[in-house]
């Protein structure tokens, strides 16, 4: 498995949903991976599919991110996805379908080596986030790194997030923050942009952290 030494991670957030009626924003995700071997594997990425919401709780309740992922790593175990279903094993059911759900949420895209380096890549995608709440003005995402399939180098390796979050936001602190591989939580640096009216937030860590970030929107959408 390769190990990951460096994923430098730059999210770009804009807040379209004060023109559209409420409807998603956009995110643009950024990231730059070195390690310490070839990384071979296809991954599929956010495509921003507009979606039924309740969808993305049935995936919250079975623990699934909309995050890149291996197509492998969610087709395995789904095979009998209808013996399950025959045999009247709905959580089994339900964990298969969840993977599957997942998977149709994501597109395929690929690592894109940099030129004249050895074991580093450059990966770029674009997606919609939708109200936490339908009305609401607050919206979330999440993003886990390393990628699926990926360690941490036991040397210094080290994973860092910086997001940049739209105009007239306010940052959710009792809900952003990072969780590491044991549960416990890893605090995010928050820093205001008083001339563009916007928050960057940041994390850094050597582990398997997950990352959620929340914000509201503080000034009426427009409609």
């Amino acid at each position: 498995m390769p190990n990951i030494k460096l994923q430098d991670v730059m999210i770009f957030v804009n807040g379209t949903s004060r023109y559209n009626k409420n409807s998603f924003d956009t995110v643009l995700v950024k990231t730059l991976l070195h390690s310490d071997e070839p990384i071979k594997d296809e991954y599929y990425v956010p495509s921003g599919i507009t979606a039924n919401p309740e969808l993305f709780k049935i995936l919250d309740l079975q623990g699934l991110e909309i995050t890149p992922f291996k197509a492998s790593t969610l087709i395995e175990g789904t095979e009998d996805i209808q013996e399950q279903a025959l045999n009247g094993n709905p959580s089994e059911t339900l964990s298969d379908a969840a993977k599957l759900l997942l998977l149709s949420l994501l597109k395929k895209s690929q690592l894109v080596p940099v030129a004249g380096s050895n074991n580093t890549y450059e990966l770029t995608y674009e997606y919609k986030i939708f109200p936490v709440e339908p009305n609401s003005n607050s919206y979330e995402f999440e993003i886990r790194v390393p990628f699926d399939g990926l360690g941490i180098h036991p040397q210094g390796g080290r994973v860092e997030v910086t997001v940049i979050l739209p105009r007239m936001v306010e940052l959710d602190g009792s809900l952003t923050k990072g969780i590491d591989e044991q549960g416990a939580e890893i605090n995010e640096v928050s820093y205001p942009v008083p001339n563009v009216n916007r928050q960057v937030v940041t994390f850094s860590y050597q582990k398997d952290p997950l990352f959620t970030i929340r914000y509201n929107h503080k000034q009426p959408l427009q409609n």
